[in-house]
């Protein structure tokens, strides 16, 4: 073979003549033989003899000196939610041999910005963002400038051109509010936390607001609630107004996740009122206390370690290069069930 056509070799062009990935031929190539059977190494050697490749040392040295870590931003530390999402990051990182380094940008924008720079000031090989909104721009310029980069369980609101892992928001809360009527709820709102850029409460209250329209009849119209995470005064009266609207009718809300169903629950008991009596209840997020609450709530389970999990997977093969840069992003949704418990009972005749 001549210089010119062994200069023209390349790791990918080996990839493909033994018909395995890329990452295959470099773990072949740095003795990492594991889960690799002895057929699959001998034609990968057979090959490479055959079209004399000789690895790019140059490259080698420049792929090796990788930071081994992680940069990942979450909207909220304090949520159970962040909790579970970590756990499923973490487990898939540290066992590739990685490390994760963790910033809360408190649902702040800007403070998810300034994480992010010095996330790339450490060097870190890649990002896993929990979104707080309003960043979609920044975001792209990071992806299109090559850094590795995955959105964990929130969604840009103008892309789909980076990598995602969602559950189906739209959707779930469109059959809440199917299966509340069912139980014979006659007014049902959707009750938030600040709503601003974050995509899944979006999704979730426009899913309500579909369902709304399609299912809940003549002159009974769509009611959206919005308080501050730590203004539990705004989360009562928001109740209190849901509650004397529609004195002798029976109602429910939807409460858009699990945090917003906590600061809902209590103010709902410092009221003297009760899930499941005096209003019907039903949230995202199942978390364990919800199952052991009396009344149970009703609830839609996330598969929220494995919307970590598989973001983790995702930007490690975009790391490794299994996933070339270029190539199409993928928006991946991992299902939900609903968990239907006494919080939403059927209607007594």
């Amino acid at each position: 073979m001549d210089n010119q056509t062994e200069n023209r070799m390349t790791i990918d062009r080996v990839a493909a003549l033994c018909g395995v990935s890329k990452t295959t031929i470099s773990r072949f190539l740095n003795g990492k033989y594991e889960n690799m059977s002895a057929e699959t190494r001998e034609h990968i050697r057979q090959v490479i003899d055959q079209v004399d490749y000789h690895p790019n040392r140059s490259a080698q040295r420049l792929k090796a000196s990788h930071s081994k870590l992680i940069g990942c931003v979450i909207g909220d530390i304090s949520s159970p939610f962040s909790a579970l999402l970590l756990k499923g990051i973490t487990t898939v990182c540290e066992e590739a041999g990685y490390q994760v380094l963790f910033a809360d940008s408190g649902e702040d924008p800007h403070r998810e910005c300034r994480a992010i720079r010095g996330f790339l000031e450490n060097r870190v090989d890649g990002l896993i963002v929990n979104t707080s909104g309003d960043n979609d721009e920044f975001l792209l310029e990071l992806q299109r400038g090559g850094m590795p980069l995955v959105l964990a369980d929130r969604q840009l609101l103008s892309s789909d051109e980076i990598d995602t892992v969602t559950t189906p928001s739209k959707s779930a809360a469109y059959d809440c509010v199917r299966f509340l009527l069912s139980q014979g709820y006659t007014r049902i709102a959707f009750f938030s936390e600040t709503i601003g850029a974050i995509s899944p409460r979006i999704l979730r209250r426009q899913g309500y607001e579909k369902a709304m329209e399609d299912l809940a009849g003549p002159g009974v119209r769509p009611e959206v609630y919005e308080f501050a995470a730590d203004d539990m005064v705004s989360c009562k009266s928001c109740l209190r107004i849901f509650r004397r609207k529609y004195p002798d009718e029976r109602i429910a809300l939807l409460s858009s996740n699990g945090s917003s169903a906590q600061h809902l629950l209590v103010a709902l008991k410092e009221l003297g009122l009760v899930p499941g009596y005096d209003f019907g209840f039903c949230t995202f997020d199942d978390w364990n206390w919800l199952q052991i609450s009396r009344p149970g709530v009703s609830a839609v389970a996330l598969a929220t370690v494995d919307i970590g999990a598989k973001s983790a997977e995702l930007l490690l093969e975009r790391i490794s290069g299994e996933r070339p840069a270029n190539a199409r992003a993928v928006n991946i949704e991992l299902p939900s069930h609903f968990v239907i418990r006494e919080s939403t009972p059927a209607q007594t005749v």
